[in-house]
């Protein structure tokens, strides 16, 4: 027992290093992650819109051109942020933010053409036929008959 440890309490342990041993074993901590750099504050939610845009363009084209709208959009904010400072953001999450703009830009694409078929059916049969399977059985029959 120590003389100044007081009876029923553990003694302390003071280790004989000096500051310099911590700065040798601890890597320094950054708020932007490794290496100084942090990823894009959109880039993953980007590729998600963008690969649901893709998958919902068939639900009539509206899904994928509000998902594709929605991630084109965030895509284009993350592009000016990673050109306005390249070296805070990672090369990764540029790419994923990159590829999501683009699956956003083919979903549009598919999803407009999707509208313009959907329009023009409609233009040309009548929203009463595609409603009725047997009307749209005779006005496709009436067309071959001409």
């Amino acid at each position: 027992m120590s003389e100044n440890q007081v009876p029923g309490q553990e003694p302390e342990f003071t280790p004989n290093l000096k500051p310099s041993d911590f700065s040798q074993q601890v890597p320094p901590v950054t708020p932007y992650g490794q290496f100084g750099q942090m990823s894009l504050p959109n880039s993953t939610p980007v590729l998600v819109l963008g690969i649901l845009a893709i998958l919902s363009c068939c639900c009539y084209g509206v899904p994928g051109l509000i998902l594709g709208i929605i991630g084109l959009v965030l895509g284009n904010k993350d592009l000016t942020l990673y050109k306005s400072n390249p070296d805070a953001y990672t090369e990764s999450s540029y790419k994923n933010s990159k590829a999501g703009r683009i699956c956003s830009i083919i979903a549009l694409i598919l999803s407009v053409l999707y509208v313009l078929f959907i329009v023009a059916i409609v233009m040309f049969f009548g929203f009463a036929a595609l409603q009725d399977p047997q009307h749209m059985k005779e006005v496709l029959e009436g067309m071959r008959n001409q």
